[in-house]
């Protein structure tokens, strides 16, 4: 069986290169302005769900929650486990398998980090186990592409240039997916990778959360909780509640 795409991309060196627009900063920003329209309150606990290198869980961590971060790839966690102290720490897990963690006030899955999986049953699955992670009223945040707005607005091809490689990406929907697909050009060798993501649209994910347990499942357009649009909003951020009993 052949490696999952994010398994191989996400832990190159290239992958952060890429993205290193993705900075301290910006992670900073939304995550301090969703915690406050969210009424996080100080002392609870939090799961970071494919929290890679930990930037978002850090910040989590500094709003007053007890917070755990889980990645799939032990090289993002060894690396994210210099940050931890009494009020942060990590641990290598996978979405799709029963999950030995929690439970919590909140569990967070943040930046698109989902959609990745060839089987809609593999969704539901991960879904199915990061809402077992919460506690009876707790809150599931998934925040994910608005996929509406990026199929109007598809970029097809674009070249990034930086110190490291440069960067031919074409991009194409395909089947109902987002396929991204990436040439790497550096020291005089070529590499390709692709990145596949699920274009779900609202009332799919609403479902599947629903399917989930969850319920009162909210969308919203933004990190500033902003009412959802079709074609205008950024993101599609989805707030589902455990029920207490």
């Amino acid at each position: 069986m052949s490696t999952p795409w994010y398994a191989t991309w996400f832990n190159t060196t290239f992958y952060h290169d890429l993205y290193q627009h993705r900075d301290e900063h910006e992670a900073r920003n939304f995550i301090v302005e969703l915690c406050k329209k969210l009424r996080v309150q100080e002392g609870e606990s939090a799961m970071d769900m494919a929290c890679g290198r930990g930037r978002h869980a850090k910040v989590l961590s500094e709003q007053g929650l007890d917070t755990l971060g889980v990645d799939l790839s032990p090289e993002s966690i060894s690396y994210a486990s210099q940050f931890s102290h009494d009020a942060l720490r990590f641990e290598v897990g996978n979405m799709l398998e029963e999950l030995p963690f929690g439970p919590f006030d909140w569990v967070m899955n943040l930046f698109t980090s989902f959609g990745y999986f060839e089987d809609d049953s593999l969704h539901q699955l991960a879904l199915n186990h990061m809402a077992a992670c919460l506690k009876p009223g707790g809150k599931l945040v998934l925040d994910f592409m608005n996929s509406a707005k990026i199929a109007a607005n598809l970029v097809p091809e674009n070249t990034v240039h930086t110190e490291k490689a440069t960067y031919s990406i074409n991009r194409k929907i395909e089947d109902g997916i987002i396929v991204k697909s990436i040439k790497v050009s550096h020291a005089c060798t070529i590499e390709f990778f692709e990145e596949r993501v699920r274009a779900f649209n609202v009332e799919e994910l609403r479902s599947m959360l629903e399917n989930a347990g969850l319920t009162e499942v909210e969308v919203k357009g933004g990190y500033d909780l902003c009412n959802y649009d079709e074609l205008e909003s950024d993101r599609m951020i989805f707030i589902a509640h455990k029920p207490t009993a």
